[in-house]
């Protein structure tokens, strides 16, 4: 910093009035348009080091809908100069998003500038972790505070802020012992807070304990007490997490869209049923880890998950009435696929599961051993915290990636008819793969056909609960898709025919069985 460099911070209230237009600008603050407050509270403060701060703000909501009144959003500072600002901006980032510029009482011209972009921040962050034993080993934190003058801020990212902490390029150039004998990492700033553990910091570290390694591993990550009267029986919040990186690896949309594209015969299909298969039994292994190291809860009955897809389909049918016109016989559809759930005996223990699992959230690594990892445990964003958490089905993870599966058919153009089967393809493949492998770690191969048929197949309650779960999904997506991309809106809506049209063939074949 410049020597010019203040160490006196302004005032809260001169804090928060500067803060507040800065915020509203930033796309990770989510309340825009008529939902903007028009001032904020500061709910936590902590100097972490001299001239840097985290503070969590409180901005309240114009429309609870049943969530928190008011949202917690994370800003760490760097109190600076003015003309520190401008060492901070990052090429191709959002104009401003480095910090601002403000006049305090005092007539004193000071900068903010985002923590985020801030080595200052970032070193004092890592020392902080290291105190407070929220790592896996000290070399991690030590690192992060070694290298943060190389610190690199993405851009493009919406809700949180990632920085990448790159490792030396040569032994001459590390920081430290710790900067010359640790990989590339990435640090998470997460924006939006909620009361309770952040699921991609909890449940990462879980199966990085369990021995799991297709995961980014968790090295060092920020816990603060929610704001409330009480906070010593406050639940705990996650602020951030810094990873490893993983391996040189192909994004698992961009891969399976470029297989559809040529996907009918030859090398390119023969390639794209081998990564389904992988990928489903990586998927078994997921659900495997989290159950041995986050435990098992006892299932809904299927009575009350029945309900509970019921409430969620009547809103979506509210939220996109064009539902009903589009897809004829979706209503009666959902009737009798609940119906026939709600008729099932008993649901498989539940456990934690990813939540939001789709290709978009699986990398395979170029080279080395490829193998598949996956990202991202935040679960649905528009569904509240609490239950992202709570433990479920793990068929809802399958059936999200089953769902994933059309989405690369239609925007990798593989709709002609030289590859009409590819997609029913690919999803048996999967399936296949994850059933093999639950069988295998579970000691029962062999008591269910590889191939689908029999109890867990298609005529048997694993196939009523997947069924049901999918149809839950493309209604989910039926409602984010007519809100941000309408003009993706036709992929769930073609998922839903189909949904409708598998049941109404299931059902015929029952009729006529029930006949014979």
């Amino acid at each position: 910093m410049s020597n010019a460099t203040p160490t006196q911070w302004p005032t809260d209230e001169e804090l928060l009035e500067a803060l507040l237009p800065w915020m509203l600008a930033r796309r990770w603050f989510p309340l825009k348009g008529d939902a903007a407050p028009s001032a904020l509270r500061l709910a936590h403060r902590v100097d972490l080091a001299p001239g840097a701060r985290d503070l969590i703000v409180a901005a309240p909501r114009g429309d609870s809908m049943g969530r928190a009144p008011e949202a917690l959003i994370h800003v760490p500072l760097v109190l600076g100069a003015p003309e520190d600002l401008a060492r901070y901006a990052v090429d191709g980032g959002a104009p401003g998003s480095e910090g601002l510029l403000m006049t305090d009482s005092q007539g004193r011209e000071l900068a903010l500038i985002d923590g985020a972009h801030h080595p200052a921040f970032w070193r004092a962050w890592a020392e902080a972790a290291a105190a407070a034993g929220t790592v896996l080993g000290a070399e991690g934190a030590a690192a992060i505070a070694q290298r943060a003058e190389r610190l690199r801020v993405t851009t493009g990212e919406q809700s949180n802020t990632s920085v990448i902490m790159p490792a030396p390029r040569a032994p001459e150039q590390a920081a430290g012992p710790e900067d010359a004998a640790t990989g590339d990492l990435i640090v998470k700033l997460f924006r939006v807070l909620a009361p309770g553990r952040n699921p991609d910091v909890e449940v990462p570290v879980a199966l990085a304990r369990d021995g799991w390694d297709r995961v980014r591993m968790p090295v060092a990550w920020s816990v603060v007490a929610a704001p409330g009267p009480d906070p010593a029986g406050a639940p705990s919040m996650d602020t951030a997490v810094a990873c490893a990186f993983i391996p040189r690896a192909d994004d698992g949309f961009e891969l399976f869209c470029s297989l559809a594209a040529d996907g009918g015969s030859g090398p390119a299909r023969e390639r794209a049923l081998a990564l389904a298969a992988d990928l489903g039994a990586t998927t078994a292994q997921m659900h495997a880890h989290l159950r041995s190291s986050l435990g098992e809860a006892a299932p809904q009955s299927p009575e009350a998950l029945a309900r509970a897809l019921r409430e969620r389909a009547d809103w979506a049918m509210r939220e996109v009435p064009a539902l009903a016109e589009e897809v004829p016989g979706l209503g009666a559809a959902i009737d009798a696929l609940l119906a026939e759930l709600a008729l099932l005996p008993a649901l498989e223990p539940a456990c934690r599961v990813h939540g939001d699992y789709h290709l978009g959230q699986a990398l395979h690594e170029i080279g080395g051993a490829e193998r598949w990892y996956v990202l991202d445990f935040e679960g649905e964003p528009l569904r509240p915290l609490a239950e992202r958490t709570r433990p479920d089905q793990p068929a809802r993870d399958v059936a999200g990636m089953l769902r994933s599966f059309d989405y690369a058919w239609a925007v990798g153009g593989a709709g002609g008819s030289a590859s009409a089967d590819w997609l029913p393809a690919v999803r048996g493949a999967f399936l296949n793969g994850y059933r093999a492998e639950s069988a295998r770690a579970t000691g029962t191969a062999g008591s269910a056909p590889a191939d689908g048929t029999g109890e867990q197949g298609p005529s048997g309650r694993q196939s009523v609960l997947l069924a049901a779960l999918e149809l839950d999904k493309a209604l989910y997506e039926a409602v984010y898709e007519a809100r941000n991309r309408p003009d993706w809106l036709a992929i769930p809506l073609r998922g839903l025919a189909g949904i409708v049209a598998a049941r109404s063939t299931d059902q015929s074949a029952s009729h006529g069985q029930a006949g014979a």
